[in-house]
């Protein structure tokens, strides 16, 4: 999958098709920041820029009341990676990405993931990366 394709499309694996009529997801698409991560020596001496395209699937009630308070804030996934960034350097892409679902899933109403992250530095000639499809 290309990372600039849409992120949004419902994956056999997060919904059944009697559930299609009613899908809600929340997403941060093409986020760029930096980041510590790399296990080569010369990854480890620098940041490397990152891009990261995260849709998560609510489940129902969807009892929001036009209220900030009733939803779940994407704000509140894209500084909750930028947290797990600023953690300190990190070996694996993997690693980096198991902890943003864990990040996902302590919310009650994300009832599925589809996280890509990608390295954009690594290569000069592709970008290289992650992707995580997982449902609660």
């Amino acid at each position: 999958m290309d990372m600039k394709e849409p992120l949004l499309h419902i994956h056999p694996m997060v919904w059944r098709r009697d559930e299609e009529d009613d899908v809600r997801a929340l997403y941060v698409r093409n986020f760029v920041t930096s980041a510590r991560i790399g296990v080569y020596d010369h990854e480890i001496a620098r940041d490397q820029r990152l891009r990261f395209n995260l849709a998560v699937y609510l489940q129902p009630p969807f009892d929001w009341h036009d209220r900030l308070e009733d939803v779940l804030d994407y704000d509140r996934l894209r500084q909750g990676i930028l947290d797990i960034l600023s953690s300190g350097h990190i070996n694996l892409l993997e690693t980096l990405g198991e902890r943003i679902l864990t990040m996902c899933f302590s919310y009650p109403e994300v009832r599925a993931v589809h996280l890509q992250i990608g390295k954009l530095q690594a290569h000069d000639d592709c970008e290289v990366g992650y992707e995580i499809r997982q449902r609660r």
